[in-house]
């Protein structure tokens, strides 16, 4: 039997061949019926359309149930695998159940099995519904977050300068995304813009340096108060108005500069994270050296009227992000804001 299919096999592609290229000719069927003649003519067009459509009919059916074999076969294939996966599931539970006394294990029937497989499934459906609805909150803090970093007036550049600070190692979302089919697609999209935008405001300053205060020269373009020509006002001029004096930095970070300035007189520069460093200048006195390490609650100095450029006591501040000047003003009103929602969530 399979020595006569091997055999049509190898002859079909000659007949289909022959029977695509003949040169047909017109024909005449005479058919007789009581004693009758009836002619019945076939013409050669009609003989190629009969002959080459029923060559195409018949490519299109042994196709067909290739495809058929095909996909039998993989459901075939599939159909192993699960009941394989089904078979290590169940001895996996049947060792996690044994008793640890005796070191019986237990026995399930099929109804029992039913049962389990029901219990996982709706355990299932619960973890998904947590996981859909944290990615809804997840999503509105986003576009809270979003909202405020426009407000802040940080640029791209900006942004992308405290991200490429950022700490390397520690958690990767990335590696939780491949191990866990929940987390992946949007969720996986809104927790890793959620990261990122966490980065960024985290990184941002969230204390003035002086507890109560009053501004009189903003961050911006403004006349020089001594030259009288128009410039960049880089940073934010402060005065106290509860008479503390007293300036303490707007972040934990590391003393980098500690020095007298020609036109900044006493002045401080602190190191933070992400590439954000703040300047206090124009300060009574310097109250650290460099290399200290600082926080919220440490002393700089006291505000003052040194330098060239000083015109009355005051503290110039600046923030600046990969050496750009921001506005502190925006960028600290911006942090602290987010840093309220956060300890309203909690």
């Amino acid at each position: 039997m399979m020595s006569r299919i091997v055999t049509a096999a190898r002859l079909l592609p000659g007949f289909v061949a022959r029977g695509w290229t003949r040169q047909y000719e017109d024909a005449r069927i005479i058919l007789e019926q009581n004693g009758d003649l009836h002619y019945l003519n076939i013409s050669a067009h009609m003989q190629r359309i009969l002959v080459r459509g029923g060559i195409l009919t018949t490519g299109v059916m042994l196709v067909a149930i290739f495809v058929l074999m095909v996909t039998s076969v993989n459901l075939m294939i599939s159909r192993a695998k699960l009941e394989r996966s089904h078979e290590e599931v169940y001895r996996a539970l049947l060792s996690s159940a044994s008793d640890s006394e005796n070191g019986d294990q237990l026995t399930m029937n099929d109804e029992q099995m039913v049962a389990l497989a029901q219990t996982i499934r709706d355990r299932d459906m619960s973890i998904r519904r947590f996981v859909d609805t944290s990615m809804v909150a997840v999503s509105q803090e986003n576009v809270t977050m979003k909202s405020q970093l426009e407000s802040s007036g940080l640029t791209e550049k900006i942004v992308k300068i405290i991200q490429q600070n950022a700490a390397n190692g520690g958690f990767n979302l990335e590696d939780d995304v491949k191990n866990n089919p929940l987390l992946r697609g949007k969720v996986a999209d809104e927790l890793s813009t959620n990261r990122a935008l966490r980065e960024v405001l985290y990184a941002l300053p969230s204390v003035m340096p002086v507890p109560n205060y009053s501004v009189t020269s903003d961050f911006g373009v403004r006349r020089h108060p001594i030259s009288g020509q128009t410039h960049f006002h880089t940073g934010l001029d402060l005065l106290s108005q509860t008479g503390d004096e007293k300036v303490h930095p707007v972040k934990p970070g590391v003393v980098v500069l500690a020095q007298f300035h020609t036109q900044y007189g006493n002045t401080v520069v602190v190191r933070h994270t992400n590439g954000v460093e703040s300047l206090y200048a124009h300060m009574a006195n310097i109250a650290v050296k460099l290399g200290d390490k600082v926080t919220n609650e440490s002393v700089l100095g006291n505000i003052g009227s040194t330098g060239s450029s000083s015109t009355g006591k005051h503290l110039h501040l600046e923030i600046l992000i990969g050496g750009y000047p921001v506005n502190p003003q925006k960028v600290i009103r911006t942090a602290q804001y987010v840093q309220q929602i956060q300890n309203q969530q909690r």
